[in-house]
């Protein structure tokens, strides 16, 4: 009767059963184990690029704050007001340089064979 039992038709369909069953838990805990991967990559993604924003944005606040800091001196707001507006204290004038004309070089004109008639006339 034991070996029968081992044999038993319902057994065997019940193993095959629970074989199939496990193999579908261990399908399910692979492709959670996937997605989980996939979510890790993407979220350290994300991470690196709000560390370069936040690495940006401390730039620009340094950037600002320094910029702050100069509008509260008188010199710096009178460096803003000439670089916006173009303007200039009283008894500053336009200064303009002017380059020296540059002296054009000088071509020879004549030729060989006009050399050669002046150094021999009687050619």
């Amino acid at each position: 009767m034991a070996i029968r039992s081992r044999n038993d038709p319902v057994r065997l369909f019940g193993r095959r059963l629970l074989l199939l069953a496990l193999l579908g838990v261990i399908v399910v805990a692979a492709l959670g184990a996937w997605n989980a991967y996939g979510k890790e990559r993407e979220s350290r993604a994300l991470r690196e690029q709000a560390e370069m924003q936040l690495s940006d944005l401390s730039k620009r606040q340094a950037q600002l704050e320094s910029d702050i800091a100069n509008l509260e001196t008188d010199r710096g707001k009178e460096q803003v007001l000439r670089e916006q507006y173009a303007l200039a204290a009283r008894g500053e004038g336009l200064i303009v340089i002017v380059d020296a004309p540059k002296a054009t070089p000088t071509q020879a004109t004549s030729s060989v064979l006009e050399w050669l008639r002046k150094a021999l006339p009687w050619w």
